[in-house]
């Protein structure tokens, strides 16, 4: 009765001990993926991330507003990501700190977003490798170009900065004076190939909803300025990290969400003509099928995208936007 007794005991232990291994929370995939990664804030359970002291130029480059010194030494160091504590809401400006701007979420020339969490906020270094200016003015050209019906050039055509081998996702935007009109995206593996997937699917859409767009494109195109922008993924909203929405997602963010075969998105004009950033995930759902309180389903991961404009051609009677395209467009 003794040992029996004692079997019980260690088996209740292994239980308990079960149990609460399964009860911990477990880090997110997105975090449980990056390596190279340096913690200004404890890190999460399970991960072993450096702490910052090991690395005292990143310290001092976080203190500091230079985005360019913190990536030198975060290259130096061989580190890919970082690592901060989240302070949402928090006041930042030119001449704030890096760590400052990371912990409240705003956006890093360099860096983009991993994984948003109530815990803790993951960067990654971008290594996008932007188009030269000249190869700027080529895109919205030769997007327009596609729109009026002239078939797509070879990527042979195309200026050699702009089929580098990368992954991108390349927006096609219709704009007229009143606001966008149609756009489409494409998903590629260089910005010359997005660029002509996305204007074929622009001109496909446009020439599906002919009676509500106003007639045939060729009729319209005059009319509209034609404007080129890249799609980043700048962060994923894990399930706790869902109240901080509102307060992450900035001014230059869309919101999307992906599922198996499903990619969707709203860009930062719409997002920010809503309610809030919470009410344009509602409507996102709402317009795709689902229930408006899709928050935390398991099928489905929540971003928020960052749209860049690179390249902008005015229709002779277009929206007459002014000056070179913005940074950060909506």
């Amino acid at each position: 009765m003794a040992k029996r007794g004692w079997l019980l005991v260690v088996l209740g232990a292994i239980g308990a001990l079960v149990v609460w291994q399964q009860s911990r929370p477990r880090p997110s995939v997105a975090l449980t993926q990056q390596t190279g990664v340096v913690a200004l804030s404890p890190a999460p359970s399970g991960l072993q991330w450096e702490p910052d002291e090991s690395y005292p130029a990143v310290r001092e480059a976080m203190d500091g507003t230079d985005p360019d010194r913190l990536r030198e030494v975060m290259r130096g160091a061989g580190l890919r990501g970082l690592w901060v504590g989240v302070t949402p809401g928090a006041f930042t400006g030119p001449g704030v700190s890096l760590e400052k701007r990371f912990s409240a979420g705003e956006v890093v020339r360099g860096f983009r977003g991993r994984a948003l969490t109530a815990d803790g906020l993951l960067y990654v270094v971008d290594d996008t490798a932007w188009p030269v200016a000249l190869s700027d003015k080529v895109l919205a050209r030769v997007a327009r170009g596609i729109l009026e019906g002239s078939a797509p050039p070879s990527l042979d055509d195309f200026p050699a900065e702009l089929t580098e081998p990368q992954p991108v996702e390349v927006l096609v935007l219709l704009m007229s004076a009143r606001g966008p009109r149609l756009w489409r995206s494409a998903r590629a593996q260089s910005i010359a190939d997005g660029l002509v997937t996305a204007a074929v699917a622009a001109r496909k859409r446009w020439e599906e909803r002919m009676e509500t767009m106003g007639g045939p494109l060729g009729e319209r195109l005059d009319e509209l300025d034609v404007h080129v922008a890249f799609l980043f993924e700048d962060g994923t909203f894990d399930a706790g990290g869902v109240s901080l929405i509102d307060a992450l997602v900035k001014p230059q963010h869309g919101v999307a969400y992906e599922q198996p075969q499903r990619w969707r998105y709203m860009l930062p004009r719409a997002t920010h003509n809503a309610d809030s950033p919470t009410d344009a995930y509602r409507r996102l759902f709402r317009d795709n099928g689902l229930p408006e309180d899709s928050f935390e389903r398991r099928d489905l991961r929540l971003y928020r995208v960052r749209m860049q404009t690179v390249s902008v051609h005015q229709g002779s009677a277009g929206s007459r936007r002014t000056g070179a395209p913005s940074g950060s467009a909506d």
